[in-house]
Order: C-alpha cells, then sequence, then structure tokens
C-alpha cells in the first residue's frame, strides 16, 4: 500500500532563512506520508515568471499559480499538514485550510488535516492557540492539532492510517 499524499500547508519555503527548516520538516514526515510540496511546484511553474511580469499580467500569473495548488489540493491530496506561525497565522494557509475543509465539508472526498502551531504570542485565540476559523479543518475532518515538532510525524501516521485507501 503506498503512502497517502500529504499537501503542506506553509508560509515557510518563501524565504531563504525558513528554507532549511521547511526541508527539513519535508524530510521528517516522508517516512508517513508522501509530501506534496507546492513550494516545488509553484518555483518551477510560476514564481521566475511572476517575478518577471508586472500588473494585470503578474496579478493574473498569481492567480493561475493559486489555481494550479488549489487543483493538487484538490485531485492529488489525500491530507494537509498545515504550518500555522506567525501573528496572525499566513493568510495563504488559512485560504488552503479553508478549500481543504470545503474539500470534507461538500463530501467531494475526506480531507483530514493535522495543524501544528507552536508560538507563543497570543491573541484572544481558543486553547489551541488558534484562530476559531482555523479549527474545524482538523477538528472536523477527523484531522488532529499539535504543538510540537516532534509530535508532527506521528500525528499524520495516525490520521494516515484512518484513510481509506
Amino acid at each position: 500500500m503506498s503512502k497517502p499524499k500529504c499537501y503542506v500547508q506553509s508560509p515557510l519555503g518563501f524565504t531563504e532563512l525558513t528554507r532549511d527548516p521547511y526541508e527539513d520538516l519535508l524530510d521528517s514526515i516522508s517516512p508517513v506520508v508522501e509530501p506534496i510540496n507546492p513550494f516545488f511546484i509553484a518555483g518551477n511553474e510560476y514564481i521566475p515568471r511572476i517575478m518577471e511580469a508586472t500588473g494585470d499580467q503578474r496579478q493574473a500569473l498569481w492567480c493561475l499559480m493559486a489555481v494550479r495548488l488549489y487543483r493538487v489540493m484538490r485531485d492529488e491530496a489525500d491530507m494537509a499538514l498545515a504550518i500555522l506561525v506567525g501573528e496572525p497565522p499566513d493568510f495563504g494557509v488559512g485560504a488552503e485550510l479553508g478549500y481543504g475543509f470545503a474539500l470534507h465539508d461538500t463530501g467531494f472526498k475526506d480531507f483530514p488535516v493535522v495543524a501544528y502551531r507552536q508560538d507563543y504570542r497570543r491573541a484572544g485565540e481558543t486553547d489551541n492557540n488558534l484562530n476559531g476559523m482555523a479549527l474545524p479543518p482538523f477538528m472536523l475532518t477527523g484531522g488532529e492539532f499539535v504543538d510540537s515538532l516532534e509530535a508532527i510525524p506521528e500525528a499524520l501516521g495516525r490520521v494516515a492510517a484512518t484513510l481509506k485507501q
């Protein structure tokens, strides 16, 4: 049986400072899931052209890239890992969380999410240290919340074991 494909929702691949920790994260989860790295897709298919474009053309390319990544979630991913860092957590990750929940909630497909956040800054969030809008994707889809890097692979393994292959 093949490993489930896990779309990694994260802002960490955008900068040189966070790229190595992001790659380490992908390596740490690869024994239990097949990570889908949206930065690889975006970097190979869109980012160079986006950086050269201006105005409406740049906006259109960003839109095409986003649609491509949503379709990867829809057509290829079995589950997701959401890395929720910063204050507030990344807007793009929030959009991906919402899209994943919609896939699940509309009955299109089961799409559980493991959400990770280990951030000491709080701004009135729930006990899970998350904005309430981020709760349904992992609470109502069969996913989990974790607050340590070490707990991510085990949580992904538990959630992956519940998927129908």
